[in-house]
């Protein structure tokens, strides 16, 4: 794989097969999060990705399995794994015309001040856009199902924000991608979208549910990426099929969206206007 250099480096990094371990995470801010938050670890060899483990938080957290203590966990999880690289299926950032002229980093430092409850989040953008859904430019380029207020989405994109991207940035516990330089001794995390990876193989089809049709559909999906360059091992595919919520799948198309990017970490039109303020979706 070739070396890459993120705005600010002073150095190339290699991104040697098998360099970096990958999270693929489904996001969830919802109560229930512990349940709702799947992981996917894999490694990168060669040219095909191997997903070694899959599985929702409330398997390996304790037994008090409330939103915020799932939140710190996972947070945990990205600040222990220094070699890895997380993709996380959340917005990043904001339209840039509601950011109040703050800067990305700005924003995220003071976002709590911002925005008090995730309503107040929703409700304030609402009223800034006239109740219209401002989509990211990066939103409208991967085809995002839904902008970063939407009723399905803000709680994931607040809860994101807060609790994970702020925590890191002030500790400066990891690169986020674009907007800060790539850093040999921290995990990278990126923004992923499952929907428009899906949209870009193809396969948007209906996955989520208990039904037949639905379950034919996520196996559709896993033949699709294995015979690309995924390797699933037959009980880790097995759980992915009877997730009926499709949080296993997301997971593992998570971790797959990262590994397409590896060989371009940084796009060259990533590091300028307005995806260094607004966030942009790797796919």
């Amino acid at each position: 794989m070739s070396s890459l250099q993120a705005p600010g480096t002073t150095e190339h990094m290699s991104l040697a097969s098998g360099q970096r371990d990958i999270f693929g995470v489904d996001f969830s801010g919802a109560k229930s999060a512990c349940y709702k938050i799947w992981i996917s670890h894999a490694k990168v060899s060669g040219n095909r990705l191997g997903i070694v483990e899959c599985y929702p938080l409330s398997e390996i957290s304790s037994a008090e399995l409330g939103r915020e203590h799932c939140l710190r966990f996972l947070l945990g999880l990205i600040c222990s794994s220094k070699s890895s690289i997380f993709g996380m299926d959340f917005p990043f950032g904001i339209p840039l015309p509601l950011m109040q002229g703050l800067g990305w980093n700005e924003f995220v430092r003071h976002f709590p001040e911002l925005y008090t409850s995730e309503d107040e989040f929703r409700d304030r953008n609402r009223g800034l856009s006239g109740n219209v859904e401002l989509k990211r430019a990066t939103d409208k380029e991967v085809k995002a199902p839904f902008c970063v207020y939407n009723l399905r989405l803000y709680r994931q994109t607040y809860f994101g924000i807060r609790d994970i991207i702020r925590p890191l940035v002030i500790s400066d516990a990891a690169s986020i991608l674009p907007m800060q330089s790539l850093r040999a001794d921290v995990p990278w995390v990126m923004e992923i979208c499952p929907a428009s990876a899906l949209k870009k193989e193809g396969l948007y089809i209906p996955y989520k549910g208990k039904g037949t049709k639905e379950k034919v559909s996520r196996e559709h999906i896993l033949e699709h990426l294995e015979r690309k360059a995924l390797d699933l091992p037959e009980d880790i595919r097995d759980k992915a099929l009877q997730n009926a919520d499709g949080d296993a799948l997301d997971s593992i198309i998570a971790a797959y969206s990262v590994f397409c990017v590896l060989h371009t970490l940084v796009p060259k039109n990533a590091i300028c206007e307005p995806y260094i303020n607004e966030g942009f979706t790797f796919m």
